[in-house]
């Protein structure tokens, strides 16, 4: 798949990889840390790093729901 050989992934694309839907990916950009460049009004999504970081993000939860 194409979304899987690129780097930055726009809301809709990294939605569609990653499982979540396009509005709790919309707030995620918003949280500070979050792997995300904006370009103009759109949101990039450095795919690797959004993996990483939402990895690390379920760690830390140790069973609770974390705050998106």
């Amino acid at each position: 798949m194409l979304y899987e050989q690129k780097i930055l992934l726009t809301v809709k694309e990294f939605a569609k990889v990653s499982g979540l839907g396009e509005t709790c990916i919309r707030n995620l950009v918003r949280v500070d840390g979050f792997p995300v460049l904006k370009n103009g009004r759109k949101y990039m999504i450095h795919r690797q790093a959004a993996d990483k970081w939402l990895e690390e993000q379920a760690k830390g939860t140790c069973g609770r729901r974390a705050a998106v």
